[in-house]
């Protein structure tokens, strides 16, 4: 045996503490030869150990191998191996020390000996119950690349060890993190693993007593998350989560509860479509969804799943298949026409060849009908809605002509009278617009339960505000997709409904960043408790209303039935502008404005089409008009209900003139005079063409107001600010009304389409820019004065510009200007101009210059009728194609592709030597060009043909593109 000098006693080194105990171990080294100092060091590691002394003994063993790297020519690694074994399961070898035994084999051995050995002293370790040291796992991984070991199986064998080894309860943060996946991987596939690793509790005083609460957690939360991917919920009793379980991540409880199949649940109540469950969320709401608001859900009708077939056979099956299909028809017919490239009449034939489906579309019919008929606002405008999209060209009217048979659209004045006096969701600040989120992670949720509701935002941070007596304000960070939250009256619990089971689970604070759950057995089912029906009475009404909810939307009807308000209304979605509370929750709220509401009940059917066609006239016309009419409304909110619904009235109004010009129905005498044409210029009145004429009317009124109202001045200056009504599109501009006029002449205009043309232009002579005498141009004008501001100074000023411009009516020296728009993309604003006596001063509104040379409109209403007349008595103009190109590339000095792209004339009517591609000129340029073709007396395109001459002049003065 080696022989050493005398080692200090134990008790002395302890006594001595750390610093002296190694100062003492040092100088009894001091005599020993290099060859003798390792031996000396593990000799004094042994007798530490057993006296005890850990934290000296690391430190011995580590001077050993210090030995060893200042004399490399004394490491023997077959006795440092044996070393190793001797003193790992002894307790006598710190972490930086295997660490660094781990890099020497590395360095010295081959890689599968190296692993082999290493391997040989970590199971020794692990054997004698020793605590796995923090970078066990990246250690052994290391060493097994080397050897050509997959990172998996390494690390499989390491968790498993550990588990049999019964170690991982006092395992510390890092093992955890790093034995979690494997962990997971090996119990998953051997169910003696899978109970060790159940039983592996973290010992959470041991950690919190050595790392603090916080980590001790984390190492809690590291397990329970092995357990759900192993799928260790299929092994754990009810019991186990209430008690181990609790206060378990979100994700991973309900991990863990999806495992279990229904032993958690077996007495749950199953819950499938009750229709007033106000915590139930609807089971498809796309039929109750205002147009444009969500059309991405629509059904994909055109789609090559969509099979007609198979929607009869679901219709066929029973009722819960032909509510199916009903709610689907629905929302495809409200939808009707969203999308340009889709054959809409090819699927309503479908339909209506098999009986199944036919039957259910004649009774959806009827019952759009009967809506149409009634007074009843909302409902009003979703069957006009409806049957507009569905009696539209190769509708249904093509396929049953007396589908229309005893329809009569309600007056919108009626309707909105009743809606007013009934009583409107927004005499309690509840929004009338409502429509489900595309996105439900970022939505609000909104439950009642008893005499609490809960209002939680869906948001990175979270949080959930309960309104009631004496409630708090729970904070939630980010919620797993699928949970409602709710308040009992004690705690705050988190809901999911799988298939058709309540799951509810109770709120235990958080951990980490997110939300910590427990599955109280005793609360396993727990669901809100609130009324699906409710009775509100509204200030000053007769009685109360009821508030119902049904198949995804809340009705509100009145005293003598009448329904004044539809809202869609879901738990897990909100509006913009505020949730819709469930049923239960309307009598607990206050009257915004009381003064106001019983205003409402007084108003009479004088004030309230007063306030339809102002409505009709733009939104600060209504709201002038509701101050008018109904000053006691004070309230923003109130207000703005109000107008919603006069502007819904509106929307009637338009549907219910292009339903009744469809069926054949003759108009009410008393329409608002904006949407009336002219008795010999009837044109086909779609709620878009009615729309436009409006817009046009109110923009000539203004003009001529300004005109003769205001005092002539030698510059321009502002009037007032016009409120402009929404736009309609008719398909043309009033800057190329002349080039599309153009088209209806010529000899080879189709019959229909020269027939579509001339409805347009009808349309134009009902709205027409001045008094028929007069002029009028279009301007493009674009921001003066922005040489030298900086991109932030130049966005400011569009952004305001976009908000102020448009509706600015100014007073020019010798007319009126009126700016339209404002694109701030393009900086490009749109005017319209006129004088009465057919000349316009060159200078423009302060602010603006001119973007491109302005453009004179062609067509005042004397025109527009001129030209129908003639095209009546004498047929389409005698233009020659070929003629009419060269001589207009000759005048003007550009090429002949040019011409005929400036003409617009088809390649079949020309020449074949000219050629039809190759254009240069812009396209704007090119409409520029064609205005001037039509000349200013239509009876010369019978004796002159097309004003080439004009049209070439102008393109010689303002040849720019």
């Amino acid at each position: 045996m080696t022989q050493f000098p005398q080692l200090p006693a134990p008790a002395d080194l302890a006594a001595a503490g750390p610093k002296g105990a190694k100062k003492m171990l040092t100088k009894a080294a001091g005599p020993l030869p290099a060859a003798k100092l390792a031996p000396f060091f593990e000799q004094a590691c042994r007798k530490l150990v057993r006296a005890g002394e850990g934290e000296l003994a690391f430190w011995a063993f580590g001077q050993a191998r210090k030995v060893e790297k200042d004399h490399p020519a004394l490491l023997d690694l077959d006795r440092v191996q044996d070393v190793f074994l001797e003193l790992v399961p002894a307790g006598g070898v710190g972490p930086a020390a295997l660490r660094d035994y781990a890099r020497t084999l590395a360095a010295e051995l081959p890689g599968e000996e190296a692993h082999s050995r290493f391997h040989e002293v970590i199971c020794a370790g692990l054997d004698a119950g020793l605590i796995p040291y923090a970078r066990i796992f990246p250690d052994l991984r290391m060493l097994a690349r080397a050897a050509k070991i997959k990172k998996r199986d390494e690390e499989a064998f390491l968790a498993e060890r550990l588990l049999r080894a019964g170690l991982m309860p006092i395992a510390s943060h890092q093992v955890w993190a790093a034995a979690r996946e494997p962990l997971a991987a090996v119990a998953g596939r051997d169910d003696d693993l899978m109970k060790l690793l159940i039983a592996a509790e973290p010992d959470r005083a041991r950690h919190e007593e050595e790392s603090g609460e916080e980590v001790a957690e984390e190492i809690r939360q590291m397990w329970l998350e092995s357990l759900a991917e192993s799928g260790a919920g299929a092994h754990l009793p009810a019991l186990w989560f209430g008690t181990t379980g609790r206060g378990c991540a979100a994700a991973v409880l309900l991990k863990l509860a999806d495992q279990t199949g229904d032993r958690l649940f077996p007495k749950a109540e199953v819950v499938y479509g009750e229709e007033t469950d106000p915590a139930l969320p609807p089971p498809d709401y796309r039929h109750i969804i205002p147009q444009g608001q969500l059309t991405s859900d629509s059904p994909r009708w055109w789609g090559p799943g969509f099979d007609v077939a198979q929607q009869a056979a679901d219709v066929a099956a029973g009722p819960e298949g032909r509510e199916r299909f009903a709610s689907l028809l629905d929302a495809f017919v409200r939808d009707m026409g969203y999308y340009g490239n889709v054959d809409y009449p090819a699927t309503v034939r479908a339909l209506w060849d098999l009986p199944e489906t036919r039957q259910v579309l004649r009774e959806t019919v009827d019952g759009w009908k009967a809506d149409a008929g009634r007074p009843d606002l909302p409902f009003l405008y979703g069957g006009l809605h409806r049957l507009v999209r569905l009696t539209g060209r190769g509708g249904l009217l093509d396929l049953e002509p007396g589908v229309a048979d005893g329809l009569e659209p309600a007056d919108p004045v009626d309707a909105l009278l009743a809606a007013l006096r009934g009583g409107i969701p927004a005499e309690f600040a509840v929004p009338g617009n409502g429509s489900p989120s595309k996105v439900l992670k970022a939505a609000r949720t909104i439950v009642q339960h008893l005499g609490y509701l809960t209002i939680a935002q869906r948001s990175w941070q979270g949080y959930a505000e309960v309104t009631g007596d004496d409630v708090p304000m729970i904070r939630l960070p980010q919620l797993p997709d699928g949970l409602l939250p709710w308040y009992d009256g004690k705690t705050g619990l988190l809901s999911r409904i799988q298939d058709g089971v309540w799951q509810t689970f109770r709120v235990e604070g958080r951990t980490g960043e997110t939300v910590a759950l427990t599955l109280d057995p005793d609360a396993a089912t727990a669901r809100p408790q609130a009324p699906g029906t409710a009775e509100v009475t509204f200030p000053g009404a007769a009685g109360p209303s009821e508030v119902r909810l049904s198949r995804g939307a809340i009705t509100v009807t009145a005293p003598d039935g009448t329904r004044t308000a539809r809202l869609p209304f879901s738990p897990v979605w909100s509006t913009k502008s505020g949730l819709v509370p469930p049923p239960g929750w309307w009598p607990r709220r206050d009257p915004v404005d009381p003064d106001g509401s019983a205003a409402l009940r007084r108003l009479d059917r004088e004030r309230a089409a007063r306030l339809l066609e102002a409505t009709l006239t733009g939104p600060g016309a209504a709201a002038d008009a509701l101050e008018a009419v109904l000053p006691e409304v004070t309230a923003p909110a109130l207000r703005d209900g109000v107008l919603e619904a006069a502007r819904t009235a509106v929307e009637c109004l338009l549907l219910a003139i292009e339903l009744r010009d469809r069926i054949g129905r003759p108009q009410p005498p008393a329409l608002p005079a904006l949407v009336s044409p002219a008795s010999d210029l009837p044109f086909a009145r779609t709620t878009a063409q009615t729309r436009w004429l409006v817009r046009q009317r109110i923009l000539a009124r203004a003009l001529e107001s300004a005109t003769t109202g205001e005092p002539a001045a030698d510059k321009p200056y502002l009037v007032r600010t016009v409120s402009l009504p929404p736009r309609g599109y008719v398909g043309v501009e009033m800057d190329t009304l002349a080039g599309f006029a153009l088209q209806a002449v010529l000899p080879w205009t189709s019959g229909s389409q020269r027939e579509g043309i001339l409805d347009v232009l009808r349309l134009w002579a009902n709205a027409p820019i001045g008094d028929g005498t007069g002029a009028c141009r279009i301007l493009r004008l674009t921001p003066a004065g922005g040489e030298g501001q900086s991109n932030a100074e130049r966005q400011l000023v569009d952004k305001q510009l976009e908000k102020a411009a448009p509706g600015q009516l100014w007073r020019t020296p010798d007319g009126a200007l009126l700016i339209l728009d404002y694109y701030r993309r393009d900086r490009i604003a749109t005017a319209v101009e006129y004088a009465p006596g057919g000349t316009f001063d060159p200078i423009g509104p302060p602010g603006w210059q001119a973007a491109r040379p302005p453009v004179p409109c062609w067509g005042d209403a004397d025109r527009v009728v001129r030209l129908i007349r003639l095209l009546t008595d004498r047929g389409p103009a005698p233009i020659d194609a070929a003629a009419t190109v060269h001589d207009l590339a000759e005048r003007a000095g550009f090429g002949v592709a040019d011409a005929v792209a400036v003409c617009k004339f088809p390649a079949e009517v020309l020449e074949d030597d000219i050629p039809t591609t190759g254009a240069t000129l812009s396209y704007t340029m090119r409409d520029a060009v064609r205005e001037r073709l039509l000349p200013d007396d239509p009876a010369d395109l019978w004796s002159t043909g097309l004003a080439a001459d004009a049209a070439a002049d102008w393109w010689r003065t303002h040849n720019v593109t």
